[in-house]
């Protein structure tokens, strides 16, 4: 019984410890944060341009390493918007996303592989 308790409390000491390994889901530019996998998003949305800053395993994803494309629904409209390399290790394009939109974006890889999340912007 002593050896399972000491067991137990070893592995509740590493919770926190592989809470914080999966990336920071705090805004770094302002946006909205969501995660999937160890992939953290962050969407920056602006009047005239939308912004996508993405990291892995908390290292930033390059535009000179993936692309990047999002597809804005609204009202049964579908658009889908191209991202170009921006600064800061960010995605960027000229577009207006309106409230109350659904948002996916898509990444994918010069790897082969993408990775993808939703947004619905209030």
């Amino acid at each position: 019984m002593r050896k399972f308790a000491l067991a137990l409390m070893a592995a509740l000491a590493l919770i926190p410890a592989l809470v914080f390994a999966h990336g920071n889901t705090k805004p770094q530019h302002g946006g909205i944060v969501q995660m999937s996998g160890e992939t953290v998003f962050e969407l920056v949305v602006k009047p005239a341009s939308v912004e996508l800053y993405v990291t892995e395993d908390d290292e930033p994803v390059a535009p000179s390493d993936a692309t990047a494309s999002l597809v804005v629904t609204k009202g049964g409209k579908e658009t889908r918007v191209s991202l170009a390399a921006g600064p800061n290790n960010g995605f960027v394009a000229k577009a207006a996303v309106p409230k109350g939109a659904s948002v996916g974006v898509v990444v994918k890889y010069k790897s082969g592989t993408k990775t993808f999340t939703t947004y619905t912007l209030k």
